[in-house]
C-alpha cells in the first residue's frame, strides 16, 4: 500500500526543489528533453504550458526585407530570447525546426527564426551575418524581451555564424549567451578537412569522410566567385558530377576561375597550400571574415558547445579548437560519442542512445542554468 504521507513529503519536496536556482532549470531540462527527442513517449511540457503565440515578422537587413517567424509565450511578462540559427538548405518551416522553436517557447523563451537567404540557397555568405545582427536588434527593441538574456541557438554552420555575429561590435554588448552544435573554428582548416579528407588532431592527421552536403556547400560557396553564371555552371557542374573540365576549356577560363576550380579539384596535400594562396583575395578574405577564431577576443558571451565525435559534417576538432581559446569560465564543451550530426533521432542501441540522452541533458541544463 502507497505510504500518503512518504508521497506528500516527496512532491513537497520536489516542488521546492525546482523553486531553487538550481531546481528551475533541472525541472525546465527535464520538460524540454523529451519535446526534443524522437520517440520519447511521454511529452510532459504540453500538459503544464500554453499554445505559442506566433507570427511572422519583417526585418530590414542592408535595405532589403527579412521574413522571419516570432514565437512568444501567451503572456504579457517579459522572457529571454533566443535567435535560432539553421545550417544550410533547411528551411524555418521544417517541422523540427518549428517543433523546437515551439518547445523552446513553451519552455519560456521568446524565440525568433529568420530567414538567411545565402543559407538556403546552400552556401555561407555575409548576408546570413548581416540577418542575424539584425534579428538581435529586432529582439532588443521588443518590449516582451528581457534585454540582458538575448541569445542563439544554432547548429553547425549557423551556429559558427552566430558565434561571428556575436563577435560584432554593434551586438556584442547583447549577446548574453550562445548554444553551438557542430560549430567550425577556421573554414581555412574546414576547407582542408573537407577537400582532402583529413583532420588534424593533436599534431597527426587522421582520415576523416565528409558528408556530400558540406563538399556541396564549399563547392558552391568559392564557385560563387567566379564572375560569370557561364563558368559558375560549368564549374559547379563538373564538381558535382566528379568531373575533370577537359584541358581545352579549362585554358578559355578566367584567372579567378581557373584558381577556384584548380582548388576545389586538388586532392594532392602537397599542392593544398599553393592552391589555398592562389585564390581571389576577395574569397580568401571572406573566409577570414566568417570564420569564429578570427575575432574571438572580442567574444563577451558565454559559449556552450556540443559537438559529435563521429561528426561528418564538421570534424570535432573544430569544436575543441574553439572551446580552447577561450577562458574556462567562459565556455562549456561537451562531447556526444554519436548524435548524427545535430539529429536527437539517431537510432542507436538503447544503451548508447541513454548515455547520449544524459549528455544531451547536461548540455541543456548548463545552458539553461545560465538563463534561468
Amino acid at each position: 500500500m502507497i505510504n500518503i504521507v512518504v508521497v506528500l513529503v516527496l512532491l513537497v519536496g520536489l516542488t521546492a526543489f525546482f523553486a531553487t536556482p538550481w531546481g528551475r532549470p533541472a525541472l525546465k531540462t527535464a520538460l524540454l528533453v523529451p519535446e526534443v527527442t524522437s520517440g520519447f513517449p511521454v511529452k510532459p511540457l504540453e500538459w503544464v504550458s500554453k499554445e505559442p503565440v506566433v507570427s511572422e515578422v519583417n526585418l530590414q537587413v542592408d535595405g532589403k526585407e527579412i521574413k522571419a517567424d516570432l514565437y512568444r509565450p501567451q503572456d504579457n511578462k517579459q522572457h529571454p530570447a533566443v535567435v535560432f540559427t539553421l545550417g544550410v538548405v533547411i528551411t524555418r518551416r521544417n517541422p523540427a525546426v518549428t517543433k523546437f522553436a515551439q518547445a523552446l517557447t513553451r519552455s519560456g523563451f521568446v524565440v525568433l527564426v529568420p530567414d538567411l537567404p545565402d543559407f538556403l540557397s546552400g552556401f555561407i555568405w555575409t548576408d546570413s551575418l548581416n540577418s542575424l545582427i539584425s534579428s538581435v536588434e529586432f529582439l532588443d527593441r521588443q518590449s516582451f524581451v528581457q534585454k540582458n538574456n538575448i541569445g542563439f541557438a544554432g547548429f553547425c554552420v549557423g551556429a559558427s555564424i552566430s558565434i561571428v555575429a556575436s563577435e560584432d561590435a554593434k551586438i556584442r554588448d547583447k549577446i548574453a549567451f550562445i548554444a553551438a552544435v557542430s560549430p567550425y573554428s577556421n573554414l581555412f582548416s574546414l576547407a582542408e578537412a573537407t577537400l582532402l579528407g583529413r583532420q588534424k588532431i593533436k599534431g597527426e592527421y587522421v582520415d576523416w569522410q565528409p558528408a556530400e552536403l558540406t563538399v556541396e556547400t564549399f563547392n558552391k560557396g568559392y564557385v560563387n566567385f567566379v564572375a560569370t553564371a557561364e563558368e559558375r555552371e560549368l564549374i559547379l557542374g563538373k564538381l558535382m558530377a566528379s568531373q575533370t573540365i577537359p584541358e581545352s576549356e579549362f585554358e578559355g577560363l578566367s584567372p579567378e576561375a581557373k584558381s577556384i576550380y584548380a582548388f576545389l579539384a586538388n586532392r594532392d596535400v602537397a599542392k593544398f597550400k599553393e592552391l589555398e594562396s592562389n585564390l581571389p583575395q576577395g574569397g580568401r578574405d571572406l573566409l577570414v571574415e566568417l570564420s569564429p577564431d578570427t575575432n574571438i577576443n572580442n567574444l563577451k558571451a558565454k559559449l556552450f558547445i556540443l559537438s559529435d565525435k563521429k561528426d561528418t559534417f564538421v570534424p570535432k576538432i573544430e569544436g575543441e579548437k574553439l572551446a580552447k581559446m577561450l577562458p574556462k569560465k567562459q565556455v562549456y564543451f561537451i562531447e556526444v560519442d554519436s548524435f548524427e550530426h545535430v539529429n536527437p533521432a539517431t537510432n542507436l542501441p538503447r544503451w548508447s542512445a541513454l548515455k547520449q540522452l544524459f549528455i544531451l541533458s547536461r548540455y541543456l541544463y548548463n545552458v539553461l542554468n545560465q538563463i534561468v
